[in-house]
């Protein structure tokens, strides 16, 4: 019970994570070759058909989050409107999107959003990774550090130079690719959300030279 009670929150979350996900990658495949106002004209059920299927699962997730939450309450004897409340707030929104139907703004905010934030995601990690080299080389420790400063420049030179072809009213990656790259990292870091609740990851190893 105490790994349930400690650990059902990141399992919705991961739950939620990994629908939106699957959803972007569902909803890349119809946009490849239209824009999202196209889509909306022209095919508005396969966007009605996202707001069912993700305010379904909001409505499913939330429902076993607050029957979790009424079981951990009377067991645990902790407090129910603490415990129930991501739950009530779950099936609110997902009972909104089925009536509503407005799955396509999250859509739209996302493609529009997430060319920006990649790009200044990377340049934050390009400029933490060069303040830890220099930190490195005047401790004299630069082969230590050498790796993971590859590993963070690599890795920020592909966000900004992803978020850099995402931008713009013409994309060099279109719409419908940016949903499927999205929505595949998406549904990576809901899994991998659920793998660090069930798998202990090893510590930090800090190398210290000898002089």
């Amino acid at each position: 019970m105490n790994f349930i009670r400690e650990n059902f929150g990141k399992w919705i979350v991961a739950a939620i994570i990994i629908t939106v996900g699957i959803l972007c990658i569902i909803a890349g495949a119809k946009f490849t070759d239209k824009s999202l106002e196209q889509v909306i004209i022209t095919e508005p059920e396969v966007l009605n058909n996202i707001s069912y299927v993700l305010g379904i699962t909001f409505i499913v997730v939330g429902s076993l989050s607050f029957i979790l939450a009424v079981c951990i309450a009377i067991f645990a004897k902790k407090p129910l409107a603490v415990l129930a409340l991501p739950g009530a707030t779950l099936i609110g929104v997902g009972a909104s999107l089925v009536v509503l139907k407005y799955a396509y703004y999250f859509i739209e905010l996302l493609l529009k959003v997430a060319p920006y934030l990649l790009i200044a995601v990377g340049a934050v990690i390009l400029l933490d990774a060069c303040v830890t080299l220099i930190r490195a080389l005047m401790a004299k420790k630069a082969k230590e550090a050498l790796v993971a400063f590859i590993c963070a420049l690599v890795l920020a030179a592909a966000a900004i130079v992803l978020g850099a072809l995402c931008i713009g009213d013409e994309p060099v990656i279109k719409y419908g690719v940016q949903l499927i790259v999205f929505g595949i990292i998406v549904v990576l870091a809901g899994f991998f959300r659920v793998l660090v609740t069930f798998v202990k990851l090893p510590d930090t190893v800090v190398i210290v030279s000898k002089k």
